[in-house]
């Protein structure tokens, strides 16, 4: 039985994960980073391990298709880490979905050539560039930079977000980012929610990122970009 690099699906279709699509959400396994508020963390140790069969697979993008999703997403982990990754593409494409794909920004070499086949794509830029080796456990900020201006420079659509937490961001931390990501299209603010399966018990015990502060923090973020945009308030 041949398998898939696709570890899991979401069971249903997501509103949110894709703008303006209706998407399936495909998670691929392992990830370059370690960051204590991962709500993935469950795949972050396994290193691309081998998923569901292909069977099994094009069976439920039938099932999505059928229900006029027309999206899907590619996430993980972190999916560029998977060399099977372009299969999966090729597999969603032929499908007929309209592709996004999420990542860290760690392998801008993978990046480079998986821009022309996706349509959208979104990078975590998670802190400041000083932050990432005590944060996220990785140090290659030169990798991320060159991440960000391929996105920039080649993306057919675009997105920068960070998740806002606020014992770890504040506004010289934002300021930083901006500049590093300055000239982009979208940055997208979200709140951290804690919960209870973080890898990090501090992280458990952080509170929700307050909206007050994401509006500031969106604020301080509009001299470097064209827009800001603020998820995930309540």
């Amino acid at each position: 039985m041949s398998l898939s690099p696709v570890y899991g699906i979401l069971q249903n279709a997501s509103m949110v994960d894709f703008p303006g699509k209706l998407a399936a959400v495909f998670f691929l396994t392992g990830c370059s980073f370690r960051c204590g508020f991962c709500h993935n963390a469950k795949l972050m140790g396994r290193a691309a391990a081998a998923g569901l069969p292909w069977t099994e697979v094009e069976k439920i993008c039938r099932k999505f298709r059928n229900n006029w999703v027309d999206g899907a997403v590619v996430t993980g982990g972190e999916p560029t880490l998977n060399p099977g990754v372009f299969h999966v593409v090729e597999k969603l494409r032929e499908r007929g979905f309209a592709i996004k794909l999420d990542t860290n920004g760690s392998r801008p070499q993978v990046l480079e050539k998986l821009l022309p086949l996706v349509d959208y794509v979104a990078m975590d830029v998670k802190f400041a560039p000083a932050d990432y080796p005590e944060r996220a456990g990785f140090g290659d900020i030169a990798a991320l930079t060159e991440s960000i201006r391929l996105i920039r420079e080649q993306a057919a659509a675009y997105e920068f977000r960070t998740t806002v937490i606020e014992a770890w961001h504040d506004a010289d931390q934002m300021r930083s980012i901006g500049e590093w990501v300055r000239g982009a299209k979208l940055h997208v603010l979200q709140a951290f929610v804690p919960r209870d399966e973080l890898p990090d018990p501090a992280c458990r015990a952080m509170p929700e990122t307050r909206a007050e502060v994401l509006h500031a923090y969106a604020d301080l973020l509009r001299p470097f970009v064209s827009c800001v945009e603020i998820r995930g308030e309540f």
